[in-house]
């Protein structure tokens, strides 16, 4: 069988590299030069050596020859911009931004913006979807959008392209999280080469190369790390990342993410996280709720399709004794709140909430009970702090109820319907054996017609007159206890 033509210039083209690069060690013999012949042609067989300064060479002025990181153009960003694709890559072994291991290069190359390439395989400058010049990114000063050249490894279906526009930077192989091919091509001209928006070796940055980097949940790094009021913080395209030496580096997304940013990360009371955000399952393990994580002073909880919520101290420990997402409260409706007395903390949820006042012990109101507590005014409204958990009742006749207790009264509640007492009518009832006694459960609220309060109860009413003080109680005929 005849050589093609193609198949005698490669391997001319091998043999010529290995007597004038090969200290390089940048290109494999035959596949790689295969690869990139096919990408630029004659301009890689002719000018291997100028081909290859441009693309990783010193220096970090635009001078110098080499193309800038994409970060230093991308808003901080370390993947290609808009208007590129990964074209190629290198590595460089031993490098100090990924723990000695290899450092990866992608070179991202322009698009072709409405015109082809006439048979070859760059377009004109014309067509370019970015302009030559020089990137201003501190000391990352180098060249963008200059380097007429392409390795080849990546998205071998793009036959035509612009220039190199810039470098992205990755500890994990670029045919992990690109559509790259594993042919090899490495140089150690460029394992210095940096920019201050790029990570260093910490690690946040070990824990993320181990999530696949680039091709994590995370995507690109966006600028380097920074110092927050507790630990360090790297943020992504799709989350951050936060770290200490007490808590281990953890990342969040989503709608976590969203409400620890609200709360200004690690300056809230809920410091630094101690999990990476998650998905929360029911209890058979099948069925997704929601997200959460959890913080060295609290938790942020997310049910599915809503936004999430943060608890912390008393009141979300009192929350997951309760069951948490999978209990009888449900998620919460709201982060934790200070009292608007100013004396207590809360918590609103699916069904019901939790009080404490000071530093006291956290009370769980159970739905009907939570949602009548707040239609009174909660603790503006006339009966004050919840002084016990739901608790179960029975009248003279073995009625049950759940009923809460109240500095100044009572919530009960049945069937899904609950009423409130307070002031002298709860006295008068509470003397008179409260739900155990004569007058039974209230079936209203205590209500207010002119000077007079009443309320109305299983068995009879309590009225107040509100200028005497004096309480009359009326008892229904047949009422238990009654003669």
């Amino acid at each position: 069988m005849t050589a093609t033509a193609t198949e005698r210039l490669v391997t001319w083209a091998s043999r010529a590299i290995e007597r004038r690069v090969s200290r390089r060690g940048f290109l494999a013999r035959t596949t790689l030069v295969g690869t990139a012949v096919s990408a630029v042609g004659w301009d890689f067989i002719v000018r291997p050596g100028s081909a290859y300064a441009w693309v990783c060479g010193e220096g970090a002025s635009c001078y110098s020859g080499w193309t800038a990181m994409c970060c230093s153009i991308n808003g901080g960003i370390n993947q290609c911009p808009p208007g590129s694709f990964a074209g190629g890559w290198w590595k460089a072994e031993g490098a100090s931004l990924c723990g000695g291991s290899a450092r990866y290069y992608v070179d991202c190359q322009a698009e072709c913006v409405d015109c082809g390439c006439g048979g070859g395989h760059f377009c004109e400058e014309g067509c370019w979807s970015c302009r030559p010049h020089c990137a201003d990114g501190g000391c990352d000063r180098r060249r963008v959008c200059h380097t007429v050249f392409r390795y080849g490894q990546c998205n071998r279906h793009r036959e035509c392209s612009g220039p190199v526009m810039c470098r992205a930077i990755s500890c994990t192989p670029p045919w992990e999280w690109a559509e790259c091919s594993t042919a090899a091509a490495t140089s150690q001209a460029t394992v210095s080469h940096s920019a201050p928006c790029l990570p260093g070796w910490t690690a946040i940055n070990e824990r993320y190369t181990k999530l696949g980097s680039q091709g994590s949940i995370l995507g690109a790094t966006v600028g380097p790390e920074v110092t927050g009021a507790f630990g360090r913080m790297q943020r992504y395209v799709n989350g951050r990342m936060y770290s200490s030496t007490e808590t281990g580096p953890h990342y969040l997304t989503g709608e976590v993410l969203r409400c620890y940013l609200a709360l200004t990360e690690s300056a809230s009371p809920l410091r630094l996280p101690i999990t990476d955000s998650h998905q929360l399952l029911g209890a058979g393990g099948d069925l997704v709720l929601g997200s959460t994580a959890a913080f060295e002073r609290g938790d942020i909880y997310q049910r599915h399709g809503a936004p999430a919520f943060a608890l912390w101290g008393a009141v979300d420990a009192r929350y997951q004794s309760a069951g948490g997402p999978r209990g009888p409260l449900g998620f919460p409706t709201a982060t934790v709140s200070p009292t608007s007395d100013g004396s207590g903390e809360f918590a609103t949820f699916d069904n019901g909430a939790i009080y404490l006042q000071g530093g006291g012990h956290p009370y769980v109101l159970p739905g009907a009970i939570a949602a009548k507590y707040a239609d009174l005014g909660a603790v503006d409204g006339p009966l004050g702090y919840p002084t016990s958990d739901a608790t179960d009742a029975t009248d003279a006749v073995g009625n049950e109820r759940s009923l809460v207790n109240f500095t100044n009264g009572v919530v009960a509640e049945a069937n899904g319907a609950a009423y409130g007492v307070w002031g002298a009518i709860y006295a008068a009832w509470v003397e008179q054996g409260g739900a155990a006694g004569v007058l039974g459960f209230p079936v209203s609220d205590v209500t207010t017609e002119g000077e007079l309060d009443q309320c109305t109860f299983e068995y009879g009413t309590v009225t107040v007159d509100d200028d005497t003080g004096e309480v009359t109680t009326t008892l229904d005929p047949g009422a238990p206890g009654s003669d």
